[in-house]
């Protein structure tokens, strides 16, 4: 089911799209939206109120709402296919088609870059008369069922040949990925040239093995009435590990891959010392999608900063006791990579081709506010947005594979 097929728009009440797509009321509850949870009250009050009045009323962005709405009917209709059924089949890597393409998106652009890569595929099999299978999972199936799908590669004929996700495990651990890279395995399909907001940086892999196609900024959502009189949010990485904010952060905790690229990041920067600190200033870890919903909490002690993909300040954006702070050393990023196969066939290579598109980028950077790396693409950033890019010169002199869990190991032992 694609998300143009859903039909869902700002115009729909709460009880039309409630009754179309039973899967969305769960969606809207955990976003802040407590009533529909209540049948009597979608009944009555669901009837009067459409998705566009609602989210100016809780204060969200009605696409953003509307992005993640269609996102829950599209996984709750998956949902065997990309949780046991693969967990327990290893069905992440497809084992049908003559070209193959496999991996992990993150939701907010995963259905409109499935839509898109889908017509690709249609004219590359009309074109070529080979077919093209693809499974791009949410990135939220989370890390184990990658890594059990990563037991089942033992050669090169069990690759893909075309490969996606975020973050650094899928990629960089060299018992998986990078134990074929360092064969010369994949090549490098990206552009000629660099988007003016990473003119200054070296995303570009210096060996020609992986295509870098965006980044997933983290940046601070700081709730002004959780602060004391007189007192201002963090407006730095540093300040935010400072004692001052103990107890009080929330942290993307489930989302393995922006939550590893910032403790490996605030690891490079601080050390041991700096990952427990941040432990000690988690009050809870929160998916980015409950912070931005559930953004000021009747009741109980919420978190008084969060750190939140950029995507998902659009949430809060129009909350007036929401300030949204891009840090001032630069925003961490977690990358968007794809490998492709040397040995791809001009098939794979065409469906490769639009994953480093134009097209692609501005799926990636308007629809997900994730910054494409693409020359030709703007990216809808603050002026200045710096970045905190980890550095091909540290991932290359660390095996992430076994630093990964051991800077965690750090995180948790602190939190005990």
């Amino acid at each position: 089911m694609s998300a143009s097929d859903l039909g869902i728009n700002p115009s729909m009440t709460l009880f039309e799209v409630t009754e179309r797509y039973p899967a969305t009321i769960a969606a809207l509850v955990a976003n802040g939206f407590e009533h529909v949870g209540d049948p009597a009250k979608r009944t009555t009050h669901g009837k009067m109120v459409t998705l566009d009045q609602a989210a100016r009323m809780k204060g969200k962005d009605p696409t953003a709402l509307i992005a993640l709405l269609q996102d829950a009917v599209t996984q709750a209709a998956t949902a065997p296919d990309l949780t046991l059924e693969m967990a327990d089949q290893e069905g992440i890597f497809p084992t049908d088609g003559h070209v193959r393409v496999a991996g992990l998106l993150p939701c907010p652009v995963r259905i409109p870059l499935l839509e898109a890569c889908d017509a690709v595929c249609r004219k590359v099999t009309a074109e070529t008369g080979r077919t093209v299978a693809v499974n791009l999972a949410a990135a939220s199936v989370g890390a184990d069922v990658l890594d059990r799908a990563m037991q089942s590669i033992h050669g090169v004929e069990d690759l893909p040949d075309i490969f996606l996700s975020a973050g650094f495990e899928a990629f960089f651990d060299r018992r998986n990925m990078a134990r074929f890279r360092d064969k010369g395995v994949f090549s490098d399909r990206s552009w000629t040239g660099r988007n003016p907001l990473f003119a200054d940086y070296d995303l570009e892999d210096p060996h020609g093995h992986y295509t870098m196609l965006a980044v997933v900024p983290a940046v601070f959502l700081v709730d002004r009435t959780r602060l004391a009189e007189g007192e201002e949010g963090p407006r730095s990485w540093a300040e935010l590990l400072d004692e001052r904010f103990t107890g009080r952060l929330a942290l993307p905790v489930g989302d393995f891959d922006l939550f590893n690229g910032i403790l490996l990041t605030i690891w490079k920067l601080f050390g041991d010392e700096g990952v427990a600190a941040l432990s000690r200033n988690l009050q809870q870890g929160m998916h980015p999608s409950q912070v931005a919903g559930r953004f000021a909490p009747r009741t109980g002690e919420g978190p008084t900063v969060s750190v939140i993909p950029y995507f998902f300040s659009r949430m809060a954006g129009f909350n007036p006791d929401a300030e949204i702070v891009w840090p001032a050393e630069g925003a961490i990023v977690s990358p968007i990579f794809m490998l492709t196969k040397t040995e791809a066939e001009p098939a794979a290579r065409k469906v490769a081709e639009f994953f480093a598109s134009r097209a692609a980028g501005e799926i990636l950077a308007h629809r997900g506010l994730f910054p494409s790396c693409h020359p030709e693409v703007e990216n809808r950033v603050p002026d200045p947005a710096p970045f905190l890019w980890l550095g091909w010169d540290f991932i290359l002199e660390h095996d992430l594979g076994d630093l990964i869990p051991r800077v965690n190991a750090v995180f948790e032992k602190a939190g005990e």
